[in-house]
């Protein structure tokens, strides 16, 4: 089968990888230059992690292993903590931190030379008929085109192929990230946690990512008159960067306990990017005919729940499996659907709830230290991979059968 990715991001390149390994003759067409390998910290569950491993990827030499994450007050008093050795333990692949465009890196080693296309923007698609079988082209903006049997849309929250499926964008959250790659402050406990710190409105966190760096993001409310100078609501934007960020910065989480505060001491006046929470509506079928999506073009969700990149391999991983059977290709990718849906849609609803957690969160703060201690140990994330994930419930070359949603 010929295979038309357009993205080659995490979804389109894990995709290329399982597909080729699944005999499919595959290409990736990238609107940037060249592959886009730094980019922000992210958080590979051990579902996400177990894929990786699946895939190919050798996970020492891709990020630092992390074993707990705790929740804070902004002023260092201890909420919540979960024990992510014990998924380790239950699931048999670590979490890890890593930057996204090493995901990528890694996973494009594998492919064929040729495989990914460079300076492809994609403007068009468009069934086509070959005798008693439909099939797509892809129209690029040099004037090129590219037919194939099937096309995945991996293009981003801002995609393309699904604004021409559907006429939607993704709907804007009212929060925004704003983050960088710093030295690990001295005040951090461990290069194996993640802190992450609450007030009332905000957050700021910490990801280790290996070789003494850590990826930090703050989350602050943007008022939508910020965000759109246009007047329309619409998440097909880029954030207006102030210029002032440092200080911004500094002003909001200077005096918070420490790390944060050395932290931001430290912040260089360049190299911090502002980006928007967008969330998408998730689709049934998120796909048409011999078209369908992936990663967040199907399914964005705000950065909180950790879930992006693990969906995006989710994805792959599962388009893997469901083309290696028989069958008709739009039939093949309904079923890809079908499968991804329910779970897709609970990390949406795990997303509505996160935006909801920091005044919670704060009433943790009142409790007696006796009661509280070192934070009060949560299971949520064993709950969510066992809610959310394909994988640790579908051994390979079994997605055909039928699988509870």
């Amino acid at each position: 089968m010929k295979v038309l990715i357009v993205g080659a991001g995490v979804s389109g390149v894990a995709a290329a990888v399982a597909l080729t390994a699944a005999g499919h003759d595959v290409t990736v067409f990238e609107r940037a230059e060249s592959l886009r390998a730094s980019g922000n910290g992210v958080l590979v569950w051990p579902n996400g992690t177990g894929i990786l491993r699946e895939l190919g990827v050798h996970l020492p030499e891709l990020g630092g292993r992390i074993d707990e994450a705790d929740v804070l007050a902004f002023d260092g008093t201890p909420l919540m903590k979960m024990n992510l050795a014990g998924a380790t333990e239950k699931y048999g692949a670590p979490t890890i931190g890593v930057l996204r465009g090493h995901i990528v890196e890694q996973l494009s080693r594998s492919l064929p030379a040729g495989t990914i296309e460079f300076a492809k923007r994609c403007t068009d698609i468009r069934p086509v008929r070959r005798g008693s079988a439909t099939g797509v082209t892809v129209a690029f903006d040099d004037g090129t085109s590219a037919d194939g049997d099937i096309l995945i849309g991996a293009d981003g929250y801002r995609s393309m192929v699904r604004h021409r499926l559907f006429g939607d964008v993704a709907r804007y959250t009212g929060l925004a990230s704003w983050y960088g790659l710093a030295k690990m402050p001295s005040g951090l406990r461990s290069e194996h946690v993640i802190p992450t710190y609450y007030d009332k409105l905000r957050l700021c966190t910490m990801h280790p990512v290996g070789d003494g760096m850590v990826h930090w993001a703050v989350e602050v409310p943007w008022p939508n008159e910020d965000i759109d100078r246009h007047g329309k609501p619409t998440a097909w934007l880029d954030l207006p960067q102030p210029p002032d960020r440092p200080a911004r910065l500094r002003e909001w989480f200077g005096d918070w306990a420490q790390p944060v505060a050395e932290l931001m001491a430290s912040l260089p006046d360049e190299d911090i990017n502002v980006f928007p929470h967008v969330m998408h509506q998730v689709r049934h079928p998120w796909g048409r005919g011999p078209v369908t999506l992936a990663g967040d073009a199907a399914h964005a969700v705000s950065p909180r729940v950790g879930w992006g990149v693990n969906q995006a391999l989710e994805d792959s991983w599962v388009l893997g499996q469901v083309l290696s059977q028989p069958g008709e290709p739009a039939f093949l990718l309904r079923r890809y659907e079908q499968l991804r849906y329910g779970r897709a849609r609970r990390v949406q609803r795990l997303a509505g709830v996160a935006r909801r957690t920091n005044r919670p969160l704060m009433l943790l703060r009142r409790l007696p230290r006796a009661v509280r201690g070192d934070g009060i140990v949560s299971n949520t994330l064993i709950s969510n991979i066992d809610s959310c994930s394909n994988f640790v419930h579908m051994p390979a070359g079994r997605a055909s059968t039928q699988e509870a949603a």
